[in-house]
């Protein structure tokens, strides 16, 4: 069907084709949008992903040859060991075990551990994870080439690549070739990335300029790489300050940019929110320096800290302040996680004896780069339906849009979205219908982890906490890929932009307020009853609320 057009009247399929290949048509034609340019530059949503076509036959390839009922023993052995990890060494808050961890009412819950990847692990791996770790990667290079499309990266460094699956993630978003070097300690996962890479290559779909090795050289004279990741490989790391040290050498050995991506839980939550901090600063006060004493019991002068390299955050949050959920609610029952849902192989579905065949992978990441923070745009935003000029302009004005960190609630009549701001907050926006079409209409169509260009027309409201209704328990992945089952605890944290001092100072108000209430002597006694109807308590049991 031709379009409407007072213009072309008349005209046949034929005409109307010739003239809108000539450009008569684009003139003086009015244009009608129906979302703006901005909300479809900062969506972040790919669709469901499937795993290559290639890879799925080597994986098979390579499986063929093993005992399925074996490859399923180990994989539940591997997905105790990650519900198992929610826990670290240094948290006080430990998570509860799940009723998947007891497989029945006499087992115990299974302790916190980390497996070694021998053969079998590896190809229990590939089997039952390779392709939920692969959704969540392809998501995050996505978001990241869609918002910096003058990337283009000639090294790739993948720190933890298990049997690569950051790498066939990268070969399928950047179309130029890219040298790759892969980094684990398994030797056992690297044979199983090896195999992987030579039965593509025997069929047809070769990834080359691949260097797999089992440790990151440390000297000042090593090559830097564009594009440096670590892909679900800090939460194996046993201790907090062998994190500390790896993500150091790993943001020493960067170029340009730096992907941190881990597990949607809780645990890993606190891992890479640990590691923005310590990239971007902010853990000065949590890493002070003990003060040093001579031989006589004189203190030393305070050597001079070494001025940090800059560096921003690209994705996901919009500041380069500390994170307010983080710093702020209970890490056991809120954190900022996302969702990338992935469409199951056959073989995943036989080794979790699953008949469904899609499931959600949770994940966090960050995504920081080096070099300071763009300058805020200074440019006022066009109003609606004309949007910026360019893509720079896009780009320069993205670093200020909020994040939408929980799914948004459509009402009738007005959408309400609980983003985290370019000014270090929570806040919760309401969109209405009479904001005007465009807005509205994009916050009707904005989800879970866009970044949302609009200002609201009233003001925000500053949030303490936000609930996911799409997360139903403690973030742990269970054997058929969802959540696991635990109890939501509840805990008392300082609020955003309340001082300890003012907490005190309510505190003591409200315990002056208690002790002004006045209670009668008949209610102590227990003799009489205020309401009617109703008899009076025993002297014995006295129960004053006050």
């Amino acid at each position: 069907m031709i379009p409407h057009d007072s213009r072309v009247n008349g005209q046949t399929r034929e005409e109307y084709d010739a003239a809108l290949d000539a450009g008569d048509l684009d003139e003086n034609r009015s244009q009608h949008q129906r979302g703006s340019n901005e909300a479809e530059y900062g969506r972040k949503r790919i669709g469901q992903v499937e795993m290559p076509k290639d890879i799925q036959d080597a994986i098979r390839a390579v499986t063929g040859e093993h005992d399925k009922s074996l490859i399923r023993t180990d994989a539940l052995r591997l997905y105790g060991s990650l519900r198992s990890t929610g826990a670290l060494e240094d948290d006080a808050s430990m998570e509860a075990p799940t009723k998947r961890d007891m497989r029945s009412k006499d087992d115990k819950p299974i302790p916190a551990h980390i497996l070694e990847y021998g053969h079998r692990e590896s190809i229990a791996y590939i089997a039952a994870m390779a392709s939920t770790t692969y959704s969540a990667i392809k998501n995050v290079l996505e978001e990241v080439n869609r918002r910096v499309p003058d990337l283009q990266p000639r090294t790739f460094l993948d720190f933890g690549t298990g049997p690569g699956t950051a790498i066939w993630a990268a070969n399928e978003v950047w179309e130029t070739p890219l040298k790759y070097t892969g980094i684990d300690a398994s030797l056992a996962m690297l044979e199983t990335a090896e195999e992987i890479l030579e039965v593509m290559s025997s069929r047809g779909a070769p990834i080359s300029n691949v260097t797999l090795k089992p440790f990151m050289s440390h000297g000042s004279q090593d090559a830097k790489h564009d594009v440096v990741m670590s892909a679900f490989a800090l939460s194996e790391l046993t201790t907090p300050a062998l994190r500390k040290s790896t993500l150091e050498h790993l943001w020493d050995s960067t170029n340009d940019m730096l992907i941190l991506i881990d597990r949607g839980t809780p645990s890993g939550f606190k891992i890479l929110a640990e590691a923005r901090e310590q990239i971007l600063g902010l853990d000065a006060d949590r890493f002070k320096v003990k003060p040093k004493y001579d031989a006589y019991g004189n203190q030393l002068p305070e050597e001079e800290p070494q001025a940090r390299e800059p560096a921003h955050v690209l994705a996901p949050c919009p500041h380069d302040k500390i994170c307010p959920i983080y710093a702020s609610l209970s890490r056991e029952t809120q954190w900022c996680h996302f969702s990338q849902k992935v469409q199951r192989p056959d073989f995943l579905r036989k080794t979790k004896h699953s008949k469904e065949n899609f499931e959600d992978s949770k994940y966090t990441y960050v995504v920081l780069r080096k070099g300071a923070r763009p300058k805020k745009y200074q440019k006022l935003p066009p109003p609606p339906p004309v949007t910026y000029d360019n893509v720079e302009d896009i780009f320069a004005a993205s670093h200020d849009w909020s994040r939408i960190v929980v799914p948004p609630l459509k009402k009738d009549g007005h959408v309400v979205i609980d983003t985290c701001a370019a000014n270090g907050y929570l806040e919760r926006i309401i969109i209405p219908k009479s904001q005007g079409k465009i807005p509205y209409r994009d916050a009707r169509k904005a989800m879970w982890g866009d970044l949302f260009p609009h200002a609201p027309k009233n003001k925000p409201v500053r949030k303490d906490a936000v609930k996911n209704m799409l997360d139903g328990g403690n973030g742990n992945e269970t054997e058929e890929g969802g959540n696991g089952e635990g109890r939501e605890k509840i805990s008392k944290r300082r609020p955003l932009g309340i001082s300890s001092e003012m907490l005190l100072k309510r505190a003591k108000q409200k315990e002056k307020k208690q002790s002004r209430q006045k209670i009668s002597l008949d209610e102590i006694n227990g003799t009489k009853s205020n309401r009617k109807g109703k008899k009076g308590v025993s002297g014995d049991d006295i129960i004053l609320d006050l």
